[in-house]
């Protein structure tokens, strides 16, 4: 690790708390996860981390995580849809590779996929049954490992204190409708249960763009003195009609229509999900935790190209793991030494079957890590951790077998200093990794395996944050150097290996509490990711805007009725593919949301206006080829203004 950067950060950071810049952040909750993969008490870690509460959460109405996370500070979201069904989390500008560089969770488990480029599912997740959501930014390559290079989100779910019910029922435009019913209770024998069911349909903004969902969760817990155990299973069934993307004088003539070669374009998922885990304590210093996985996922569809028809495809994926970890915890002077270590170990068998034949994965991943925070004085602390990891890859593909395996090392290293509660200012360098999936190693066009490098990286970031009685800031600066990015050239339909990308940028985010009921907040982000090696040195990697931002306004307008509006903006962005940067970039664009709500004992009603100002504007872009095999920009409509409505009951 290269040591002078890291000393040239602390440096930096500690001048810039020496000069009192009003600069800061949300203090963090009470019980934190992603600090240490365990529910533990705030520690000092040496990352910028925000919370959204469930208050929040429940203030935003949302359909979907995408409508919770957009415009966050140092979030992106690439969407192919207009309901945001298809969306991909991008943080530190990955553009057209986010999928698989931010590391997306629930509960601690992984809803990435490592064998294959398939973004991670986030419609499956119910957000009635979500606490509060914990994002990661930059790196965090120690604790979580493969994918987990620009970010990470956790989200963790509610566990129910005393008997409840919830119903819900939404209606909105373009004939979409949502219910959900869920119960739950914690008896005194230590016995916890919790059961939801939700559906939800929508035709949505396009033709040819109808979409439904149905979920069932459940969820069993047992307390006892020394520890507890839980069983969760999950059930998600997923539709959706593929509109495709628009070349620029269709997008004129009808914004709405769908291209006759995407007629009967459609996905078809089914996933199941079971995961067994224990917590017991060992002795008064030491803790045991781990969990068991299984996740099955079948999929059905069909996408096809401007140039030819597309047919039936399947996708079948089962993955196995095992997770354990021990957290040890000693009292020092200046305050608790945290040890974390622990192993991750997943199985994955991986088929695909297309009209060019069978794509086949078997794929092993064994991964030892740990990590310690060390309590240097009651204002210094002090992070470091390693992690080894290594991948076998058995591919099938054109009827031949090839073996890539490889292996990685990596390790960071952080400061944090908190001279009183309201200051936290940290620096902190982590390298990271990311193993190139089935889909990448091998051509499936052409049947013929690439075998691409892995990329490795290294984060160095550094902030400083402040939280006063109604005041609560934070600044955020990083850079993120990475060594053979992988990514997929649309224009060529190939996946390549960027010799050399660099990343900088900065993240401010803010909250005041102006009044007892009028809050006012936001965010500013940017970002300037680069490729600094190889034939496209200099030009700017596809997707991403430079410049995004969020203002928010929440209002509580007299006893049970709030009013939240907030304005999302984001600054132009490189086709998807054109690494050359040669094409005319995607338009930016300013939205108005809106959320009307008012309470009244166990109900809730609320209303929400998306996209308030109609604007007209395409949510992602790339470049492809048309009928005549000319490459053109190809793009994907975002709805105009439309409307939800949500009854909701929660009764105890």
């Amino acid at each position: 690790m290269p040591n002078k950067r890291i000393l040239l950060l602390l440096q930096s950071a500690m001048a810039a708390l020496s000069c009192h810049s009003a600069v800061a952040d949300l203090l963090l909750p009470a019980l934190m996860v992603s600090a240490s993969r365990s529910e533990q008490p705030s520690i000092s870690t040496p990352a910028g981390i925000t919370i959204i509460s469930r208050q929040e959460i429940q203030k935003y109405h949302a359909r979907n995580l995408s409508e919770i996370l957009r415009g966050r500070g140092g979030i992106q979201l690439d969407e192919l849809s207009s309901g945001g069904q298809r969306s991909t989390i991008d943080m530190r500008g990955f553009g057209p590779a986010a999928g698989a560089n931010t590391l997306v969770l629930l509960n601690g488990r992984r809803l990435n996929n490592s064998s294959d480029r398939a973004d991670p599912d986030l419609n499956s997740i119910d957000l009635q049954q979500v606490e509060r959501i914990e994002i990661i930014q930059g790196s965090a390559g120690i604790l979580f490992g493969n994918q987990a290079v620009g970010g990470v989100i956790n989200i963790i779910t509610l566990a129910p204190t005393e008997f409840t019910a919830e119903v819900l029922a939404g209606v909105g435009d373009y004939r979409g409708y949502h219910l959900r019913a869920g119960i739950g209770n914690r008896l005194d024998s230590g016995f916890v249960y919790q059961l939801s069911a939700d559906k939800q349909q929508n035709d949505n903004y396009r033709e040819n763009n109808w979409t439904g969902s149905r979920k069932l969760n459940l969820r069993l817990d047992y307390d006892y003195r020394s520890g507890s155990i839980f069983f969760e299973q999950q059930y998600f069934h997923d539709e959706a009609e593929l509109p495709g993307s628009l070349f620029e004088d269709e997008l004129a003539h009808d914004r709405r229509q769908s291209a006759a070669a995407y007629t009967g374009d459609f996905s078809d998922s089914q996933s199941r999900v079971s995961r067994l885990g224990l917590r017991q304590e060992i002795d008064p210093s030491w803790q045991f935790e781990g969990e068991l996985i299984y996740r099955d996922n079948q999929r059905d569809f069909q996408t096809s190209f401007r140039t030819f028809p597309g047919a039936l495809s399947t996708q079948e994926r089962s993955v196995y793991g095992f997770n354990p970890r021990f957290l040890g915890a000693f009292a020092l002077r200046g305050g608790d030494l945290l040890i974390t270590v622990g192993a991750d170990f997943e199985r994955t068998d991986y088929t695909l079957q297309t009209i060019f034949g069978q794509q086949a994965l078997d794929q092993s991943v064994a991964a030892y890590y740990a990590q310690a925070v060390l309590p240097i004085s009651p204002v210094w602390s002090a992070t470091a951790g390693v992690r080894r990891a290594q991948v076998e890859n058995a591919i099938r593909a054109g009827g031949a077998v090839e073996n890539l395996d490889d292996s990685v090392s990596i390790g960071s290293l952080g400061l944090v200093y908190r001279p009183n509660a309201a200051w936290r200012l940290f620096a902190r360098a982590d390298q990271n990794y990311r193993f190139a999936t089935v889909d990448e190693h091998t051509n499936v066009v052409f049947d013929q395996p690439i075998g691409l490098k892995n990329q490795t990286g290294t984060s160095y970031e550094t902030g400083i944050e402040w939280s006063g009685a109604r005041l609560r800031l934070k600044l955020l600066a990083y850079r993120l150097d990475l060594d053979d990015e992988i990514s997929f050239d649309s224009s060529g339909f190939f996946n390549t290996n960027l010799d050399e990308t660099r990343r900088e940028g900065s993240i401010l985010e803010g909250e005041w509490a102006m009044h007892t009921h009028l809050s006012l907040g936001g965010s500013f982000t940017y970002t300037d990711p680069e490729i600094t090696a190889g034939a496209f040195t200099g030009k700017r990697i596809p997707l991403v805007s430079a410049r995004s931002a969020r203002l928010f306004a929440d209002w509580d307008l007299s006893p049970g009725w709030s009013l939240l509006t907030e304005l999302q903006y984001a600054s132009e962005r490189v086709l998807g593919g054109d690494f050359a940067n040669a094409f005319p970039p995607l338009g930016g664009y300013t939205l108005a949301n809106s959320v009307l709500s008012y309470r009244e004992g166990p109900w809730h009603i609320s209303l929400r206006a998306n996209n308030l100002l109609n604007r007209e504007y395409s949510s992602s872009g790339a470049v492809g080829f048309d009928e005549n095999f000319t490459t053109r920009g190809a793009y994907f409509p975002a709805a105009e203004r439309n409307f939800w409505l949500t009854l909701a009951g929660h009764f105890k």
